[in-house]
């Protein structure tokens, strides 16, 4: 099983790459004068393409894709959905705070929601929880990112409303 967070709406909305991992051939890594982790860069081929990212912190950073892993599953009848993916921080999470209050629409509805993908929709019982736009802020988003949190669960639906 997976754990899969993903945001579901009835209108597009942008996309996030603060991905700071990018791809560089073995060449390049060794004009940059990095060293290899695992095989000697001389065993490569010298055009193949590593990903390379500075510093392991910079892991994890938000990204927010309409590309998904799986879809709505079944869970939602929103027809945009966007997978959530990042390494959970309360920096992270403040920053996933901050784009669903940019991006909410008067008058519309938004749906986040962190499920188990392996069973099928209708076998499991995930809980949903309501707020209006006014409302949202980060005790709303600890809950379904932070798994040391009191209220975490391991399935959540975060409906957030904005009239």
């Amino acid at each position: 099983m997976s754990a899969y967070t993903f945001l579901a709406t009835n209108y597009e909305m942008p996309e996030v790459d603060n991905a700071k991992a990018k791809y560089i051939t073995v060449q390049e890594a060794i004009d940059l004068s990095i060293k290899p982790q695992w095989v000697p860069w001389e065993k490569m081929d010298p055009d193949v393409q590593i990903l390379y990212i500075e510093n392991e912190e910079d892991l994890g950073e938000l990204v927010i894709s309409k590309e998904t892993s799986y879809g709505d599953c079944g869970f939602t009848s929103y027809p945009f959905i966007y997978e959530i993916n990042f390494r959970y921080s309360e920096f992270r999470t403040k920053q996933l705070l901050e784009y669903l209050k940019e991006n909410i629409r008067e008058g519309q509805i938004m749906e986040l929601w962190r499920v188990w993908i392996g069973n099928e929709p209708d076998d499991l019982d995930v809980p949903y929880t309501r707020c209006m736009y006014k409302e949202l802020s980060i005790n709303h988003l600890l809950p379904l990112y932070n798994w040391k949190h009191e209220k975490f669960k391991e399935q959540n639906c975060l409906v957030i409303e904005r009239q």
